[in-house]
């Protein structure tokens, strides 16, 4: 088996501020459950796992020892280095010397590492890739691959300007020691795409395993709420029928719903949180410990941990982030960002942000 599996957790997720202003990005819940969580138990299944950790590192360190205690290892950039600098890093500072899994701590995906390993010892591969199948529109934001009829890489295009295919990059990989001995020192940012990736494939063997099932990366508030719409669908226990509920939904145990409110399609209720009566909620994830007072509504909109909307309150397709208070009839338009920890008094404009 491999030596380890490095967990990559170090980037700033801009995209997904305000949100992520206070909260990296691998902790970001899916169906209640950081995504980061998602990825340690699908490494658990073939090795131990290490994370490497970047922005805000303490709180994903915090994460890991209360939720994993002794099973999973961090190793925490002082800088940052890119993910193959965070590969090189991690081989550095624990002395690793066998097969490594590399794994994005960002992705929510049903692709199981065990059945990449597999195929990947089957190819007698230096380096295994993890792939998805992309639409041609979206093939320019990926690393694009084309493979021989054996499954072998044969090019190579970093987000290319022209079309090349559709088979994507998934952040999924398999290094041999003969390739993680390529990676250069950690000294600077390095991208394993687009400074690692090229020279294996003129001196290594590069394989490719086709994933067809679920596969997000959550780098933006759209691609967040899909990830967790497409979980719901896969979701067995999210589709119970219920008074109260339209299914699919995902409602934490602890979670409150009062009488005469309607919550889903395609809602997911983190832990603590509660909604007051006659509240409408569909469409939208509610972190945990958000509190909504009598006859909210809210639909296609993310509401951050600890966040209160008041009595009448209205969001459309609106993200707020952690620690907001919401006053009673405010409504915050389609577009709308609030950024944490303040107080909102009157109606947001559609696109408007609030740092």
């Amino acid at each position: 088996m491999a030596e380890c599996g490095i967990i990559l957790s170090g980037g700033f997720a801009t995209r997904l501020r305000p949100l992520s202003y206070t909260k990296p990005k691998p902790l970001f819940p899916v169906l209640g459950k950081p995504v980061l969580d998602w990825v340690i138990e699908n490494m658990l299944e073939i090795t131990e796992p290490v994370v490497s950790a970047g922005y805000l590192s303490n709180l994903v360190r915090n994460h890991i020892n209360a939720k994993w205690f002794n099973r999973v290892k961090i190793v925490e950039e002082d800088r940052p280095l890119g993910d193959g600098g965070a590969v090189a890093n991690v081989v550095r500072q624990l002395g690793l010397n066998g097969p490594l899994v590399v794994a994005n701590g960002d992705v929510f995906t049903d692709m199981s590492i065990r059945e990449v390993w597999n195929f990947h010892k089957k190819t007698n591969a230096a380096v295994t890739i993890g792939l998805i199948e992309v639409s041609r529109e979206e093939a320019n934001r990926f690393g694009i691959v084309t493979l021989d009829d054996g499954g072998r890489v044969v090019q190579f295009v970093e987000k290319p300007k022209e079309p090349v295919g559709t088979l994507a990059n998934a952040g999924f990989y398999i290094f041999e020691p003969e390739a993680v001995a390529q990676f250069p020192e950690p000294t600077s940012e390095v991208k394993i795409a687009k400074h690692i990736l090229p020279k294996l494939l003129h001196k290594f063997d590069v394989y490719g395993y086709v994933h067809g099932g679920i596969w997000f990366d959550i780098g933006t508030h759209a691609d967040y709420l899909r990830a967790n719409f497409a979980a719901l669908e896969k979701c067995s226990a999210c589709r119970v029928e219920r008074s109260g509920v339209i299914p699919p939904v995902y409602i934490d145990p602890t979670a409150v719903i009062e009488h005469g409110s309607l919550v889903g399609p395609y809602a997911v209720i983190g832990a603590g949180a509660r909604i007051g009566p006659y509240s409408r909620i569909k469409e939208s994830i509610f972190m945990d410990g958000v509190i909504a007072e009598a006859g909210t509504y809210v639909t296609h909109s993310i509401v951050g941990e600890g966040v209160v909307l008041g009595k009448w309150s209205r969001l459309v397709e609106a993200v707020v982030a952690d620690g907001v208070y919401v006053r009673d009839g405010v409504y915050i338009a389609r577009g709308a960002t609030v950024g944490p920890n303040r107080e909102v008094e009157s109606d947001v404009r559609e696109g408007e942000i609030l740092p």
